[in-house]
């Protein structure tokens, strides 16, 4: 049986993050996933994820943001990777809307640079999105479009660098701790450790046998043709109307030259071990009335789609400690649809607590706040 400083369970975007960071600082890391990261079964599926400066959950996540945009430039420089594109956002909404007025706030109580265009201003500034009389928009230029697999493959690259061991295609059957240490165990061996970081997402409840106050909400992106002659759009937000706290509908460049949009839905709760990349008529539909009524110049149908998941917490905000059990197992969980470009920074937090330091200024996203059960017997 191996012995490991520290065992990864779920190596995808956070759990990729925390093993790097974890063997740069001289530890033994395993990290082990179910399937071959990047890959199309849990919260990273697709080619990028959106990484604006603004957030629409509170003044805490304007100091990781910073920090998170600073550690992927690290990361690239580092690599020779791309892992972030420039593209701008602009967020299109109505005062009065919950998650714009968040933002908003957010945004003009933050040094990030901004700014708001209103009626035919805001028209005139983004003649390609179509803006109705009493929306504003507010342009971030800073804002940003994360790219899925070159990110992971260069944290993937930084932990083979430092040492890190995979077990790709490994799935955990069981894994136990105790004074002593811990031990998992996969269909392929078992593997011991000092310590326990667990980063599955959306699996966080049956892996960890707990009763997370969470639900998985199953995604649909669409990617559509756009005139490759024409200027690259900018990312986009359209916010829910005042009243629906669904949250903003997007969309973003491509790598592949396509303009990928979704729209949330709420209540689209799955469990994540029924992900399957099947896309229904009424999928299609709710997002071909979002493209036709916002970006005019799309006149097709969706080229491509791909299903991911994401997972929600109660109140929105990350679910980041130590097992209420076990003092040796530390977690990660609740993405919350924002968890890919606060990756780095995620990674080094996780790092610090499984090495003994926690932060006080993060206790917002600490487990203490809920009542959390186990459902093991």
């Amino acid at each position: 049986m191996s012995r490991f400083d520290v065992i990864i369970i779920g190596a995808g975007t956070w759990g990729s993050s925390t093993a790097w960071q974890l063997a740069e600082r001289g530890h033994k890391v395993l990290a082990i996933d179910a399937f071959t990261p990047p890959h199309a079964h849990g919260s990273h599926a697709g080619a990028t994820r959106l990484a604006r400066q603004s957030n629409s959950t509170g003044p805490e996540y304007v100091e990781l943001t910073q920090k998170a945009f600073a550690a992927w430039k690290t990361i690239a420089d580092r690599t020779g990777i791309e892992v972030m594109k420039t593209t701008g956002n602009v967020f299109v909404g109505t005062p009065g809307s919950k998650w714009f007025d968040n933002t908003l706030r957010n945004l003009e109580a933050s040094p990030f640079e901004h700014e708001i265009f209103t009626g035919d201003d805001a028209r005139a500034r983004f003649p390609r999105v179509r803006i109705a009389d009493g929306e504003l928009a507010v342009w971030e230029p800073n804002a940003a479009v994360s790219q899925v697999q070159p990110s992971i493959h260069a944290m993937q690259q930084l932990g083979r660098e430092a040492g890190v061991q995979v077990k790709y295609g490994e799935k955990v059957l069981d894994w136990t701790a105790d004074d002593h240490g811990v031990v998992v165990t996969t269909a392929a061996g078992r593997y011991e450790a000092d310590r326990l970081v667990v980063t599955v997402g959306a699996f966080s409840n049956s892996v960890l046998g707990l009763d997370f106050p969470t639900r998985v909400e199953r995604q649909v992106l669409a990617n559509f043709a756009i005139d490759p002659a024409a200027p690259r759009l900018p990312s986009l937000y359209v916010a829910a109307p005042a009243g629906d706290d669904s949250a903003p509908s997007y969309g973003c460049p491509e790598p592949d030259g396509t303009f990928k949009v979704s729209v949330p839905g709420k209540g689209n709760v799955i469990d994540p071990d029924s992900l399957s990349q099947d896309v229904t008529q009424a999928d299609l539909d709710t997002v071909l009335s979002f493209v036709r009524s916002r970006l005019p110049e799309i006149t097709g149908d969706p080229v491509a789609t791909t299903v991911c998941m994401w997972t929600e917490s109660e109140d929105g905000h990350w679910l980041i400690g130590r097992h209420p059990a076990h003092e040796r197992v530390v977690l990660g969980a609740g993405c919350n649809g924002r968890g890919f470009r606060y990756a780095p920074v995620i990674g080094s937090i996780l790092a610090d607590m499984t090495e003994g330091t926690d932060h006080a200024e993060l206790s917002r996203f600490d487990l203490g706040r809920y009542e959390i059960a186990s459902t093991l017997t």
